[in-house]
Parts: C-alpha cells; structure tokens; sequence
C-alpha cells in the first residue's frame, strides 16, 4: 500500500497529527483508537529513558489500558482542566522491514490556565513504532520529557 517514503511518512505524520488532536480538541476517549489492540504508551522522564530504568509516570501495555486511564481520569475530572497544544518538530519518519515504521519527534505541550494566560506544560520527544497495515497506528509509543508540569495528582497522556 505504501510504495515510497513519502507515502510512509505522510501517513505516519498524519496519524501523529490525529493523536494530538485528540488529545488537543478531544474527543479524549479517541485517542486510544491511535493505538494498536497491544499498543504501549509510556510517559517518562528522559533519565529513566536513558539509563533504561523502567519507571513511568504512566505506563500502559494495551489498548483497553489506555481506554481504562482514560475512563479513570473522566470519573476524577469530567474534562480535561486546561486547552492543550501540541506542537512538533524535527519530524523524523523510517521504514522498516514487515510493514513498520519508526517515528522520532520533539515536542512542546502548552496549556492555557486561564484567559490569555499560557504555560508550558511539557518539552521533550517521543520515540514510536507504527503499524502501517491495514491502516497506521502506534504499536508502542515513549513520550521522553526533558520537563513536565503535572495538573496536581492527576497525569494525563502527553
């Protein structure tokens, strides 16, 4: 389906652009659907990504996983308490071998605290593997954070 790097990293960008958006614009609940069924997503400081400690501040191995999260985090908050943006650059997409792909970006997650005032929430990059066939989607994903602003105890996917 996928006959040239061009066609491979315009899906691959496509799907990361999706994944912001949900988690920009919303619906949240969609954002797990960017996931494979054995998806993995894991939020950890660049240190621990570094020296291959395996400690996360959010750490899920499959798709019902992420949908769990999710559900947790609507019954503690009905919305997310803040309008994220997502922004990325230096946009790295690789071909693989048995319909993959690997993803390498920098990002920048603003959030808005209150009228016109804005806040950086996080800086780092994510590192992932996509799916390509029948349609992309994140087979693992590891958003590295250089820094990180929670919202009080609760942790929301990046």
């Amino acid at each position: 389906m996928y006959d040239d790097i061009l066609e491979v990293r315009h899906a691959v960008e496509s799907l990361l652009y999706r994944y912001a958006t949900c988690l920009d614009d919303g619906p949240l609940e969609h954002w797990a659907q960017c996931f494979t069924e054995e998806g993995q997503y894991r939020l950890l400081p660049r240190e621990n990504f570094l020296s291959a400690f395996p400690v996360a501040l959010m750490h899920c191995t499959s798709r019902s996983q992420l949908e769990e999260r999710l559900a947790t985090l609507r019954r503690a908050h009905a919305t997310v308490p803040y309008a994220c943006r997502h922004l990325y650059t230096n946009v790295q997409v690789a071909p693989e071998r048995a319909g993959r792909a690997s993803l390498r970006a920098n990002y920048t997650v603003y959030h808005a605290v209150d009228e016109g005032e804005v806040e950086l929430l996080s800086v780092g990059r994510l590192e992932a593997r996509i799916r390509m066939e029948p349609a992309p989607l994140f087979e693992r994903m590891d958003v590295i954070y250089e820094t990180c602003r929670p919202s009080g105890l609760k942790v929301y996917p990046l």
